[in-house]
């Protein structure tokens, strides 16, 4: 009862208030002058007024250059002269302004005049046919921790192997851990690997990688831009601890058709975009696949052909195709209908054959051990978005998701001759599986009834279908399918959001609302409450002072010993023995932009988070059957500092990010109880990236990284048991003939050395026939060949070759030398 008195105080509180201000505006006056193209005066219209402007680039193609001369007029006033000077229609909606050609937007309807005419805009703005321009006026917003960038910006930062990589751009923002080199990991402010949120269109996913990482799972051509929140999360947002990373997608063009074709070192991606009924219905495809068959399968040939007088086969290859689809559908007065369509899938197989040659006077034999592994994610959605009228837009939405890895292992042999003595014929097949089967139906509702004032309400279901572990065993002492073993769990959830952002005054601006989670899994049900905050006070026209709490939630995790993250790594629900894991984190900050070209930020946070789940510290020796018995739930806390410097002189922009950082670990069944730092503890991280223009022709684009090194669990003292346990550590190393035990001070009780790289490229732009475009990139990673550990082995080889005993040596591995790399984008 006092949950649902709360929410409807917090909604009629969050109405009062946007009746309230909305009378309080005044209009202000600009002056522009100058001569501009359509782009010039979009952007001046920007800088003075901070509105956001949708258009689409094909409308402002080719504008003429325009005299303009307004002084200390309206800004109503100075749209309606420019729509006429320059061919546009432009249409004001709270703070967004839509941009569009006259007569597409006339032609939608031949019934309507200007009072329509309006609606018709409405309709485009609704319907989302535009393209939103991704720069926020950061030291207004209220929103801390929020990065947006577009596709440009992800196809500008160097990358291994030239891939343009959405999560390796994102490793680039401070307060996040980068874990591995090379490999698409991130945790965000002392999170893990698994916490972190991924959007597609609003659309949640699962496993977040090719190849372990190396490569990005999204395609960058398909992406349209993306929004990246690591604290004060908004409330609409949930279902994860530490970070959320929505993506929107390209939408096909009504207009035309156009596309690009990009072939690279590893793979080859083609896109298409364009109308299959103009002006109403549009069709975007993106597909990427990598070839790297092509090198391998030749190089195996040969190195196969030399082994087979040793009578040996190699068998190894690996592939990953992605494809995304995005079909939209204009209702005119009823909105927009969209289907959304993304696949990804990974084949990896490994393994050797042995056999003896036809020539050999023995007895035939053919011994194939062979792994093979599968993982990917499947999504298909559908979406009503529908406009009720100039204050309210509606949004509806289905969607299915499924993750699901499949690991192989078949061994065979077969020895002498069938139907005579001593033929024998053995096998086995082991297959292990791991899913997720999400069904989703989503609602939601945004009333903007000012400027200053937006209320976002919304709901969803969700059923889920978890199979944690599902093994497979057959063999040919077995009767078919004995050893299997099956446990799947299903969960319902559903969740219930009321968000406001309000301008109380023109130095104070909120954004607050509350979160609602309630999980059923296994009989028992979980209720979570969420509430978030975030508040900007304007101390001056150039600073802002931020504070923030966010609560988040989360009801399933991926449980990992490795240190990158394996499609072999379980995800697992939460159920009757575990709670949901829980974040608190508070943040505030001071931000200061002197004018548009910079802007500096300091950020601090501490976050404590509860009923984090691992493996026990003994679960390799545990005699259980249960997934559950092998894990053990803990706390967790992170804290430390944001500092950001950005700089954009138009041809020239980049930023400087600092991060400081603590992030330790309390488990009562791990370290004996005692807390000890997390993996990715990492205490300093400096980057530094810029992107210069130098001409129409060359773009040049740079970045450098150091992070002090991640931590490992390394015995670095050794001691013996002759006559029983010591109570005190040997010191020293014992005899050779002495067995000789490993001592852990404690759990990632070492830090590697520290990790610095520096990434160069360079795009150069050729203008071909027909308006077309070629774009040649070269890159080099890591420039100066700097070779940064991964990890630490140590060998307890006692004595070497001669007799000669030995103390314990260490070894460090690395894995990236310098690599060059190259693509080409060519466009239609």
């Amino acid at each position: 009862m006092k949950t649902k008195l709360f929410l409807l105080f917090c909604l009629l509180a969050f109405m009062a208030g946007s009746t309230l201000y909305a009378q309080h505006s005044a209009q202000a006056v600009f002056s522009i002058e100058g001569t501009y193209d359509a782009s010039g005066f979009l952007e001046l219209v920007k800088e003075k007024t901070s509105c956001r402007i949708a258009y689409k680039e094909s409308d402002l193609k080719n504008s003429r250059r325009v005299l303009l001369d307004y002084q200390k007029k309206p800004l109503d006033v100075i749209l309606k002269d420019a729509s006429e000077k320059y061919g546009l229609l432009f249409v004001k909606h709270g703070n967004q302004l839509i941009v569009k050609k006259r007569k597409l937007l006339l032609s939608v309807s031949k019934e309507q005049s200007a009072p329509v005419a309006k609606d018709t805009v409405r309709s485009f703005y609704m319907q989302e046919v535009v393209k939103t321009a991704p720069r926020i006026d950061k030291p207004r917003n209220p929103q801390m921790g929020m990065t947006v960038m577009d596709d440009n910006a992800i196809r500008n930062v160097p990358t291994l192997l030239g891939e343009p990589d959405v999560i390796k751009a994102l490793q680039l923002q401070p307060g996040v851990s980068a874990g591995t080199e090379g490999f698409a990991g991130m945790f965000v402010r002392g999170g893990e690997n698994d916490e972190n949120l991924f959007l597609i269109d609003g659309c949640s996913i699962y496993h977040t990688n090719h190849l372990g990482g190396l490569f990005s799972p999204f395609n960058a051509n398909a992406v349209s831009h993306l929004t990246f929140y690591k604290s004060a999360f908004p409330a609409r947002y949930g279902g994860r601890l530490s970070s959320v990373t929505d993506l929107s997608m390209k939408s096909g063009d009504y207009e035309s058709w156009h596309g690009n074709f990009t072939m690279g070192l590893t793979s080859a991606n083609v896109s298409f975009s364009g109308p299959l009924v103009k002006d109403q219905t549009s069709l975007f495809v993106a597909l990427r696949r990598s070839w790297l068959e092509l090198v391998s399968v030749p190089a195996l040939a040969i190195i196969n052909a030399s082994k087979k007088k040793s009578g040996e086969k190699v068998i190894a290859g690996y592939n990953f195709t992605d494809f995304n689809l995005k079909l939209s559908h204009r209702l005119r007065r009823f909105g927009t209908l969209s289907l959304l369509g993304y696949y990804g899938h990974d084949r990896l197989k490994m393994g050797e054959h042995r056999f003896s040659n036809d020539g050999e006077d023995t007895d035939p034999y053919f011994h194939k051990n062979e792994n093979r592994l599968g993982w990917g994610n499947m999504l298909t959605s559908l979406r009503w978005h529908l406009p009720i009228n100039t204050l309210f837009a509606y949004n509806m939405k289905a969607s299915y998701t499924r993750y699901q890895s499949d690991f192989r292992k078949t061994v065979e042999t077969v020895s002498g001759r069938e139907g005579k003595n001593g033929y024998e014929n053995n096998g086995s097949r082991t297959e292990s599986r791991n899913a997720i089967h999400d069904l989703s139906v989503d609602a939601s509702l945004a009333f903007i009834p000012s400027d200053r004032t937006i209320i976002r309400l919304g709901t969803q279901y969700t059923h889920h279908r978890y199979t944690p572990e599902e093994e497979i065993q057959e063999s040919t002492s077995l009767p078919s399918g004995n050893g299997d073993n099956e446990s799947r769990v299903i969960a319902n959830e559903w969740n219930a959001y009321l968000e406001g952002d309000l301008e109380v005054f023109h130095w104070l601006r909120f954004n607050a609302g509350m979160h609602g989670s309630f999980f059923r899994v296994e009989g028992k049900q979980y209720q979570v409450f969420e509430p978030r905050v975030s508040a900007d006070f304007r101390l001056s026209p150039v600073v802002s002072l931020k504070a923030g709490y966010a609560r988040m939630s989360q009801f399933v995790q991926q449980v990992s010993d490795n240190y990158i993250s394996l499609p072999t790594d379980y995800w697992l629900p939460i159920t009757r023995n575990f709670s949901p894991l829980t974040s608190d984190q508070f943040s505030a900050g001071i931000y200061v932009s002197p004018d548009k070209k910079y802007t500096f930020s300091v950020e601090g946070y501490y976050k404590k988070m509860d009923h984090l789940l691992e493996y026990r510290d003994d679960y390799k020796d545990l005699q259980v059957t249960s997934w559950e018995d092998r894990l053990t739930s803990g706390s967790g806390r992170a804290y430390g500092a944001d500092f950001q410097a950005e700089a954009d002189f138009g041809k020239l922009h980049g930023f400087i990010g600092y991060g400081l950082m603590w992030s330790d670990r309390l488990f009562a069944d791990q370290n004996g109880g005692k807390r000890f730092p997390s993996k990715y503890d990492n205490r300093h991280k400096v980057t530094l990236s810029a992107t210069w223009k130098c001409s129409e022709r060359v773009e040049l684009n740079a970045g450098w990284v150091f992070m002090t090194g991640n931590r490992v669990t390394l015995s670095l003292e050794n001691y013996s048991y002759p006559d029983g346990y010591p109570t005190n550590i040997v010191p020293s190393y014992p005899h050779k003939d002495e067995e000789m035990l490993d001592y852990y001070a404690g759990k990632n009780n070492v830090r590697l050395p520290a990790y610095h790289r520096l990434d160069v490229g360079i795009n150069i732009y050729r203008s071909l026939r027909r308006g077309r475009t070629g774009i040649w990139n070269v890159s080099l990673y890591n420039a100066y060949s700097r070779m940064n550990p991964i990890m630490i082995e140590k060998n307890n080889q006692k004595q070497s070759m001669d007799g000669t005993p030995l103390a314990p040596r260490f070894r460090q591995f690395a894995l990236f030398p310098i690599i060059p790399s190259v693509s080409y984008t060519y466009k239609f």
